[in-house]
């Protein structure tokens, strides 16, 4: 019975993660279509949308490694590294809203692209445990 509360806990752990994934992941998507809105030729506004919601990703981001570090701690056996989080530096917001800087797009839109792969590749691995938790608790409880 002890193994099956152990699982039970790991998935909720796992669960934990995934769902901080998907609401970064939202709020990347969500900053790239405003950013690919910036680099045709948007003004000031898509550039505040787009530095708004990678605010909101990092924050997301930031409670992650609480919700990883649970994780491990029921799955020792699992290393998962994680992205640091799409830059949100003064200088950035400066360049990429007030002189609304083609060069800074570009480079934002990759750091965005980049992230979104890393969160996409984390939330595929994570998964894949909270599957395997599934069919052991699964079979425990058969």
């Amino acid at each position: 019975m002890d193994r099956l509360k152990e699982l039970k806990e790991a998935k909720v752990a796992a669960e934990a993660v995934i769902d901080k994934i998907d609401q970064a992941i939202k709020q990347l998507n969500s900053a790239s279509n405003w950013g690919i809105l910036d680099l045709l030729g948007g003004d000031f506004i898509p550039s505040l949308v787009k530095r708004n919601k990678i605010g909101k990703a990092n924050d997301i981001l930031k409670d992650l490694p609480k919700n990883l570090e649970s994780l491990n701690k029921e799955l020792s056996d699992v290393g998962i590294s994680l992205p640091k989080g799409v830059p949100d530096r003064l200088s950035d917001e400066l360049f990429d809203t007030i002189f609304d800087n083609v060069f800074t797009d570009f480079r934002v839109q990759g750091e965005i692209k980049e992230n979104l792969l890393a969160l996409k590749e984390l939330r595929h691995t994570v998964g894949k445990i909270s599957d395997k938790l599934d069919e052991q608790i699964a079979d425990l409880e058969s």
